[in-house]
């Protein structure tokens, strides 16, 4: 859900869940700041959102995680997000999984 749209939370409301990987600059536990910063720039998208702490892989290497699951039919606004958490934390890539389906999200 963004700002300029309103829903009303319903049980009839039916929204895709997205769900954004993002790992931590060097593997290790995310810095207080950097979780901060992440949730910072989700919550001025979306109004509504869980963070869970996993423990992702990435080139065969364990990396802390923060997986953000979003509830919403934007994806474009998603894949947006997927590219300034990116560049927020200088990673390579950022995995976004929709409807059962993964892609990468290149900082490129």
């Amino acid at each position: 859900m963004t700002d300029d749209k309103e829903v009303q939370l319903t049980e009839d409301v039916r929204l895709p869940v997205h769900s954004l990987y993002v790992g931590s600059r060097d593997g290790k536990a995310f810095p207080h700041v950097d979780r901060r910063a992440v949730t910072e720039a989700v919550s001025a998208s979306f109004d509504c959102f869980t963070v869970v702490d996993a423990d992702g892989y990435f080139n065969g290497r364990s990396v802390a995680t923060l997986v953000i699951k979003i509830g919403t039919d934007d994806t474009a606004l998603v894949e947006a997000m997927a590219h300034e958490l990116g560049q927020l934390l200088d990673q390579e890539a950022i995995g976004l999984e929709t409807a059962g389906y993964y892609k990468s999200i290149s900082m490129e």
